[in-house]
């Protein structure tokens, strides 16, 4: 009896303390939530203040070739109706591999609404990996978003915003992960900034 009392003592400490644990990675994650919004609402202010890139510069900005596929057409980013001044270009190979990107500036007085979305991407740090997904978060200095590969339908979509400003967002078919991370470095974004 005195055995049994003593293993119920044992397990209620362990469950006091996990709950305390989880009481303090609660409080823990709401602090480091507040900062993450103080943060945004700063940046949000100084991008309003930044003239957005105007649709001409996006439109001449994308290369007509990229990692060996073809430019095919240039509309309008999926985000224009909203005043986000954004394009989507389309590429396409001989091997009916394509590349479809998606460039949108989180500049001006829209930008926020586009810049506000990735928020929940600073505080995940879980990637997923089954069968036939692979998910990870990319959260670094240049990047906050994530990468999808899509394993049986061959498949990678890469959506982030790429240094506070620009919400890229690529979605590649038949095409390995590392060749549309090729293609981002080719299309050198930095460039935009100017």
């Amino acid at each position: 009896m005195k055995t049994a009392l003593k293993i119920l003592g044992l397990v209620a400490l362990i469950v006091s303390c996990n709950s305390q644990n989880k009481k303090d990675d609660s409080v823990d994650q709401t602090v480091k939530m507040g900062k993450t919004v103080q943060d945004l609402a700063k940046q949000s202010q100084d991008l309003k203040k930044i003239a957005p890139v105007s649709e001409e510069t996006l439109n001449s900005w994308f290369p007509e070739t990229l990692q060996g596929m073809e430019l095919q057409k240039i509309v309008k980013g999926t985000l224009t109706g909203y005043g986000i001044s954004g394009a989507t270009a389309t590429y396409e190979g001989s091997d009916k591999n394509s590349l479809v990107v998606n460039i949108n500036d989180g500049a001006g007085e829209k930008g926020m609404m586009l810049t506000s979305q990735y928020i929940t991407f600073k505080n995940l740090n879980t990637d997923v990996e089954t069968e036939t997904k692979s998910e990870k978060i990319l959260n670094n200095n240049t990047m906050l978003g994530v990468e999808t590969i899509y394993k049986t339908e061959k498949k990678v979509l890469i959506n982030f915003l790429y240094k506070d400003r620009f919400a890229v967002n690529m979605q590649a078919d038949n095409i390995e992960k590392q060749v549309v991370w090729d293609a981002f470095k080719e299309l050198e974004v930095d460039r935009l900034f100017k």
